[in-house]
């Protein structure tokens, strides 16, 4: 479990590592999208796009840890997926946030 915190954590730097890029390179007046579907459907400010993306990585990672953490006491491998779930979960999110960044400058440069 320790790993999966640790791999976790350095997902979660990344994740506001490319924040700080965006922030960087997108233009002031950039919208940011949110995905809320199948497609990003929703177009925020470039400000809360940027820490949208980190925050709600950091919630879905503390929570999806808490609670496989909650339920170890079980045996470590009666389930094996609920160390790595958090993982893959926050590098999923990571994922949506490059794509949205790409999206976002794309809408810009037209």
């Amino acid at each position: 479990m320790t790993a999966a915190l640790v791999v976790g954590g350095a997902v979660l730097l990344a994740m506001i590592c490319v924040s700080c890029y965006g922030a960087v390179t997108l233009p002031s007046d950039a919208r940011v999208p949110i995905h809320f579907g199948i497609s990003y459907n929703y177009y925020v400010s470039k400000r809360v796009g940027l820490v949208m993306h980190p925050a709600v990585a950091a919630v879905v990672f503390l929570l999806t840890a808490f609670v496989g953490h909650g339920n170890s006491a079980h045996g470590a491998s009666s389930r094996p997926l609920q160390h790595v779930l958090p993982v893959i979960l926050v590098c999923l999110l990571l994922a949506v946030q490059v794509g949205a960044i790409r999206v976002a400058r794309r809408r810009s440069v037209v």
